[in-house]
């Protein structure tokens, strides 16, 4: 039987290793825009959940995060199990769902994460991890007054004046209202794109908001062949965009995962040791930081009136963010911003 205590020390030394090499690795006289802060346990915060799968319920009211890299670390763990994963009634609901999804498949190509697995004392430890830094062409615009997130003030940053600079790289995907909209952000890398949705509401899971984000933007699509409603899609003089800005890095281990019992098709029975994920997001005038790492452990044991107005696009109610490849429909970071504890309050 595997010692617990030596994956318990595996796992400190991973991540211990892993925090260093970020904050003393590269030393600098002063911090960058994309230094992501230090650690905090999810435990601390009250307001905010993670989710392993796009396919999990979500709660209305918290903040949700999501990143693949814990199911970029499991499928590594299938892969070294090398007999189908059997999910039984006693399972929870998110091992199931982690069993089962593929939402994460090509969200990222090869080449822009991290993979690996290895045998320990008789333990499958699968590590994965990926980084993407997205700076705009030029930086946006921080406002110098806050803006009301429902009714707290919070720091933002957007286009509160006309900038060609800023349009260049800034797309109305669809307009309803200056409360139901779609923005998307064009970084430098333009293969990559961030999508700002507000006004999404009655959606159970991510997947669901994803579902509903692109359906939207095939109606606004549209809406972009007929000539009385393109001026939805155009930026011009009078319109504005204000964004909140968000900064955290946050780590957790998924309890409904770990210990977690299991068979695999060749009746060898299993568990899961260590579920464990840390998700950094920075999100301002210079452009986003999308950065997670995680550790898998497995053991062997037990319509509207056509009528022109100018825009005004502020992110001051829930919203969702997602980023994705341009080329791929699957994203690898989506937040549902749903209250401030993860905003910079003023």
């Amino acid at each position: 039987m595997t010692n617990i205590r030596n994956i318990q020390a595996i796992l400190f030394w991973t991540v211990f290793l892993s925090l260093t090499s970020c904050k003393f690795g590269n030393k600098k006289s002063e911090p960058v825009w994309s230094d992501l802060p230090e650690v905090t346990s999810l435990d601390n915060l009250k307001q905010t959940d993670f989710v392993a799968t796009l396919e999990n319920p979500i709660s209305e009211n918290k903040n949700i995060i999501y990143a693949p890299a814990f199911l970029f670390a499991w499928d590594k763990i299938k892969e070294e199990l090398k007999s189908p994963i059997i999910v039984g009634t006693t399972n929870s609901l998110d091992f199931n769902l982690l069993n089962k999804s593929i939402s994460h498949q090509s969200s990222l190509t090869d080449n822009e994460y991290s993979a690996t697995a290895e045998i320990v004392d008789g333990a499958i430890i699968a590590k994965a991890s990926f980084n993407k830094t997205l700076p705009f062409e030029t930086k946006l615009q921080v406002l110098d007054d806050p803006i009301n997130f429902d009714t707290t003030k919070v720091s933002a940053f957007g286009m509160y004046y006309y900038n060609e600079d800023a349009i260049k790289f800034s797309q109305i995907l669809y307009y309803k209202d200056d409360n139901n909209f779609i923005l998307k952000l064009v970084p430098k890398n333009k293969q990559h794109e961030i999508i700002l949705v507000k006004g999404l509401d009655k959606y159970q899971t991510l997947k669901d908001a994803i579902k509903l984000t692109a359906d939207l933007i095939a109606q606004g699509k549209q809406e972009q062949i007929d000539n009385k409603l393109l001026w939805k899609y155009q930026i011009v003089h009078e319109d504005i965009f204000a964004i909140p800005t968000i900064k955290f890095n946050i780590a957790t281990n998924y309890k409904n995962i770990e210990r977690q019992v299991f068979l695999t098709g060749d009746n060898k029975k299993h568990s899961v040791e260590v579920a464990y994920q840390r998700t950094g997001f920075i999100f301002n005038e210079n452009g986003a930081v999308v950065e997670s790492e995680a550790v898998a452990v497995a053991d062997s044991a037990s319509a509207e009136p056509i009528i022109t107005h100018p825009k005004k696009m502020i992110f001051d109610r829930p919203f969702l963010i997602i980023i994705k490849r341009a080329d791929k429909t699957n994203p690898y970071f989506v937040m549902k911003v749903a209250n401030v504890e993860l905003l910079t309050r003023k």
